[in-house]
């Protein structure tokens, strides 16, 4: 492996570099981004966010499960849910209703990638459908957004993740997950589930509005 904390640049489709940073490794945590400074002669952003978002996953995905890794957790978006008026409360049971925007719909077509690896083969695979990432002191004495997570507990979800491990399970439903990541607010149009709080996630950043 590459060592603890270090940093390797390396194109997530590229099968020989992927593998080699997946030696040893016990864990891994797929942001599912594409970085904006990332360019490739002859395609546009879409077509670069579309071919990681997929190809890249499976690569990925693909070089864990050969390296005998058991635990993955992918980041996907609360942004597929965008369009459902505010007034509904949306679970993890809710079917995905994403937008054509290429921004959502890849992170939901990676988040799909991943589940179908977690079918196939024995290993922990956790989605994390992120809120809007933000810091909850710069959005202070803004007008409200039910779909903001502060950083930190977005974070801590990610960390709680990591202590899943039900890769011994033959129960494809019990290995794969998805919790939705979000602030614990009154009127909340995603609820936070007794499934996610089973895993430890309690978010303390709750925009002056939580307990």
């Amino acid at each position: 492996g590459a060592g603890v904390g270090a940093y390797v640049r390396a194109d997530l489709r590229d099968a020989d570099a992927v593998a080699a940073l997946v030696v040893g490794v016990d864990a891994v945590i797929h942001t599912c981004e594409t970085p904006d400074v990332f360019e490739e002669p002859g395609s546009t952003r879409e077509e670069l966010l579309l071919d990681t978002a997929t190809r890249g996953a499976h690569v990925l995905m693909t070089a864990a499960v050969e390296a005998g890794v058991r635990r993955v957790v992918c980041a996907s978006t609360l942004e597929m849910f965008a369009d459902t008026p505010d007034d509904v409360y949306i679970s993890e049971l809710w079917k995905p209703t994403p937008s054509p925007e290429m921004g959502t719909f890849s992170k939901t077509l990676c988040e799909l990638t991943v589940r179908e690896f977690a079918r196939d083969y024995p290993i922990t695979a956790t989605s994390l459908r992120l809120g809007r990432l933000v810091r909850e002191e710069d959005v202070a004495g803004e007008e409200h957004d039910l779909m903001w997570v502060d950083i930190r507990d977005a974070a801590h979800a990610f960390r709680c993740a990591l202590g899943r491990d039900a890769s011994d399970d033959l129960r494809f439903a019990v290995r794969w997950q998805v919790y939705h990541v979000c602030a614990n607010i009154p009127n909340a149009k995603f609820l936070i589930a007794e499934a996610t709080r089973g895993i430890g996630y309690d978010p303390t950043h709750n925009f002056g509005t939580g307990d």
